[in-house]
C-alpha cells in the first residue's frame, strides 16, 4: 500500500474527529494550552513499544528561516508545501488557516496489534496518534464547519462511556478516534483507541514501562527541542520493527542497549540532536575520558577528525558481542580476510596494540601527490606496546615493497628532529610516511605534506576559531569529538565529481552550503548511561546574503 492513501486517510481523520465532540469542546475554556512529554505519554498504553513528542508550534520552528542559502530554503518550503498537499489532499483544507489555530504538540505511539482484523499490513496500522487541542472553541468552530463535507462515513460506537468514531473516508479504510480531555486519540486499529481510553482510566501507561518515565524526565534536558523519540526497550523494539518493516530502514541491532532517547532542537548556532543511552556494561563497558591532547598533533588545516581512545578495547567488545550476535560474525570474518591476505593478523599486529588515545583526520592540502584531490589523510595512536607497533610497520613496508602494483621506493628522512620512513613514487613525491612523534605516538600520513604538517604543525586544530566554533558548546570532558568543517568539505566535494565525472543536483549544493560545520562528542554519565551530543551549525542567511 502506498504511503500517500495512508497519509490521506490520517488527515481526514484528525480534522473531521473533532466534529464528534463539538458542544463539548466548544463549552470548556477558548484556550487549553499545549501538552507537556509527561503529560501525553500518560495517554500511551504501556504495551507501547515506543513513542514520539513533536512540538508544533510555528514560533520555534520559524527559527530554520534564520539558516541556510536561498535555495536551501526554498527547497525545504517545496518539501513542506508538498506534505502539506498530500496530507490535505481530499479534504479542501489550509493547515494555517483550518488546522494551526488548534492542533497542539503531538505524540505518536507504536502499539502492538491485539490481533483483531485491520485492512491493512502497513506499520501505520499500528499507530496511536495523540493530538493535543490548544483552543477548543477554534477546534469546535472548525468542527462545525467540516460536517458540510459529503464523503466522510461517521459511525459512532460507545466504549466505556467514552464515544469512539469511526471514520470512513472514500477509500473504505476506517479510522477511529475519541476526545480524551484535551486530547484527540487517532488510529487505524480500533483496539489502540481502546487501549489508549482503558490507560487515562487506570493506572498503567507507557510511563509505567521499565525506563520509560526516566527517558521522559531527561528529555527536558536539551533547550529548544522540538522533536523527543522513546525507545524504553531497545531491543524489543528492534527486533519487532525488523519482522514487521524489513523491506525499510532499520535500526542497527546492538547488543546491550537497553533504551534510548533521541531528542532534536534548534539553538542559535544551528540544529542540536542528543542521545541518552541505558547500557549493560557487561556487554558495553565504559571507556576513560580522553585528554584530547592528540589534537595538538593535528594541524589547523584539518578538515575531518574523528579521535579517542582504545580501538583495541572496542575491538575485543565487538568479537565478544559476535558470540552472541551472530550476524557480526560475517564481519569480523570478512575483516580478518582482508587483513589475512597482506599477511597481517587482525587481532594481534592490528587492533591489539592500539591501547590508548587515536585520531583520524584529513588535512586540506593543495601540494604534493594527492594535491589534486585537494586533501590526504593522517593517523595517530598512543600505544604502550611500542615493540608489536614496530612489528606492524616492518610489515606495512614489506607490504609496500611487495604488493603495491607500482614502482615504490622507501627511504628514510628527518623532520624536525623526526625520523620518518616515506614511500616515494619516482619523479611523483611521497605517497605515504610514518615515524613517532614520541616514545608512546605513532603517526600514518598519505601525501608528502601531510607528513610535514603532522611532524611540525604551524599551528594546532586545537587553536582553530572553526575547530572551537563548531565544537565548543559541546561537553568536555569527553570520550573524543566527531569535527566535520563542511565549508571546506564542500569545495572539496565541488571538485571531486567533476573529478569522476558526475555532477551534484543544485538542490544538494545548496544544501551542503548551507552547513558550516558538524560535531559530536559523547560520554559516560554513569556506569550505565552514555550521552552523545551533536551539532549541525548552520550558516546564517543574512550573512550569506552579504557575500
Amino acid at each position: 500500500m502506498s504511503a500517500k492513501p495512508n497519509v490521506n486517510r490520517w488527515a481526514i481523520a484528525a480534522v473531521a474527529a473533532v466534529g464528534m465532540a463539538g458542544g463539548y469542546l466548544y463549552w470548556r475554556s477558548t484556550w487549553v494550552g499545549s501538552s507537556n512529554p509527561l503529560e501525553s505519554t500518560k495517554v500511551v498504553p504501556q504495551d507501547a513499544l515506543m513513542a514520539a513528542y513533536v512540538v508544533t508550534d510555528e514560533h520555534q520552528w520559524s527559527k530554520l528561516d534564520e539558516f541556510g542559502t536561498p535555495g536551501a530554503q526554498a527547497a525545504i518550503a517545496r518539501t513542506v508545501a508538498n506534505l502539506e498537499a498530500n496530507f490535505l489532499t481530499q479534504t479542501h483544507l489550509d493547515y494555517k488557516k483550518d488546522l494551526q489555530p488548534w492542533i497542539g504538540n503531538v505524540t505518536l505511539a507504536w502499539v502492538p496489534s491485539s490481533g483483531t482484523p485491520v485492512a491493512t499490513t502497513s506499520l501505520n496500522s499500528d499507530l496511536l496518534l495523540i493530538v493535543g487541542i490548544k483552543n477548543p472553541f477554534r477546534a469546535w468552530w472548525f468542527a462545525r464547519n467540516l460536517r458540510a463535507q459529503k464523503e466522510l462515513t461517521l459511525t459512532e460506537i460507545n466504549y466505556k462511556g467514552v464515544t469512539i468514531s469511526q471514520i470512513v473516508p472514500p477509500q473504505g479504510i476506517p479510522t477511529y478516534q475519541a476526545t480524551l480531555k484535551n486530547k484527540l486519540v487517532i488510529s487505524q486499529q480500533r483496539s489502540a483507541v481502546e487501549k489508549a481510553i482503558d490507560t487515562t482510566t487506570s493506572e498503567s501507561s507507557f510511563l509505567m514501562k521499565s525506563g520509560a518515565k526516566e527517558l521522559v524526565g531527561q528529555s527536558t534536558k536539551l533547550d529548544h527541542a522540538l522533536v523527543h523519540v522513546y525507545l524504553p526497550d531497545y531491543t524489543q523494539t528492534v527486533a519487532l520493527m525488523g519482522d514487521q518493516v524489513s523491506d525499510r530502514p532499520q535500526l542497527p541491532q546492538v547488543t546491550g542497549v537497553k533504551s534510548v532517547l533521541l531528542s532534536a532542537g534548534l539553538d542559535q548556532q544551528g540544529m542540536r540532536v542528543r542521545f541518552l543511552t541505558e547500557v549493560d556494561p557487561q556487554s558495553i563497558p565504559p571507556n576513560p575520558t580522553v585528554s584530547n591532547q592528540l589534537l595538538n598533533r593535528f594541524p589547523a588545516e584539518t578538515i575531518a577528525l574523528v579521535n579517542g581512545h582504545g580501538i583495541g578495547r572496542s575491538w575485543s567488545t565487538l568479537v565478544s558481542q559476535s558470540q552472541v550476535q551472530p550476524e557480526l560474525q560475517g564481519v569480523l570474518l570478512a575483516i580478518r580476510q582482508m587483513f589475512a591476505a597482506v599477511n597481517l593478523d587482525v587481532d594481534r599486529e592490528v587492533f591489539g596494540w592500539m591501547d590508548g588515545e587515536f585520531g583520524f583526520g584529513l588535512i586540506s592540502s593543495k601540494e604534493g601527490l594527492l594535491g589534486q584531490l585537494g586533501f590526504g589523510g593522517a593517523v595517530v595512536f598512543e600505544t604502550t606496546d611500542r615493540p608489536a607497533a614496530e612489528a606492524m610497520l616492518q610489515k606495512l613496508d614489506a607490504i609496500g615493497r611487495n604488493i603495491v602494483p607500482f614502482p615504490l621506493s622507501i627511504a628514510q628522512r628527518n623532520v624536525s628532529g623526526i625520523n620518518i620512513r616515506e614511500w616515494k613514487i619516482p619523479l611523483q613525491g611521497a605517497l605515504l610516511g610514518h615515524g613517532w612523534l614520541d616514545d608512546n605516538s605513532l603517526f600514518i600520513a598519505f601525501g608528502g605534506p601531510i607528513v610535514e604538517a603532522i611532524a611540525t604543525p604551524a599551528s594546532s586544530l586545537q587553536d582553530s576559531p572553526t575547530f572551537q566554533g563548531i565544537v565548543g558548546s559541546l561537553p568536555n570532558p569527553n570520550q573524543g569529538y566527531l569535527y566535520l568543517d563542511m565549508e571546506q568539505i564542500t569545495s572539496v566535494i565541488n571538485t571531486l565529481p567533476v573529478m569522476m565525472g558526475v555532477q551534484l543536483s543544485p538542490e544538494a549544493l545548496d544544501l551542503l552550503n548551507s552547513v558550516r560545520g558538524i560535531g559530536g562528542t559523547g560520554t559516560w554519565t554513569s556506569g550505565t548511561q552514555f550521552e552523545s551530543e551533536m551539532l549541525f551549525t548552520l550558516r546564517k542567511t543574512r550573512e550569506i546574503a552579504t557575500e
